[in-house]
């Protein structure tokens, strides 16, 4: 059986740029394998035909039949690494807490455990705060979901 930890370790020996880096490995029951890429840069084609080659050589279609995709992290698609996040300091992203909250603002500050987020209030909600700023810390332990919101 192909499991995500050994199609991981083969991704992340296949690696040879600084910048990028696995965000996930899916292995479906018919060993449908997907592979997630993201980059602090951008994640190039030849990045993934890269991955996808060295992965492919380590795995015997003889022993057992598989499908790979190797493709990079989507634009809207949610964030899950904090390495994801602080390449979107200074955007604007959309949070889910664990309550259910959902909050959008600008992307401040990420450290390794909490992002600060400065919430895109209404007119009426930053009167009653006095026209400051509505400011969120959230540890990534409560961060439900979280993704770039894309403005055209």
């Amino acid at each position: 059986m192909i499991t995500e930890d050994y199609i991981a370790d083969l991704v992340k020996k296949a690696i040879t740029s600084d910048n990028l880096f696995l965000v996930e490995v899916l292995v479906d029951k018919n060993n449908g394998i997907k592979v997630i890429l993201d980059s602090d840069k951008t994640v190039a084609i030849s990045d993934c035909i890269s991955i996808s080659k060295s992965v492919e050589k380590n795995l015997d279609r003889d022993e057992q039949d598989f499908s790979l995709e190797v493709t990079s992290a989507g634009v809207g698609q949610p964030l899950k690494l904090i390495r994801q996040y602080s390449k979107h300091i200074g955007k604007q992203l959309e949070v889910t807490i664990d309550s259910g909250l959902v909050l959008s603002g600008e992307l401040k500050a990420v450290t390794n455990d909490c992002i600060k987020l400065e919430e895109n209030a209404t007119k009426k909600k930053r009167e009653e705060h006095e026209g400051n700023s509505l400011f969120h810390k959230f540890n990534m332990n409560n961060i439900k979901m979280a993704k770039a919101i894309i403005t055209i």
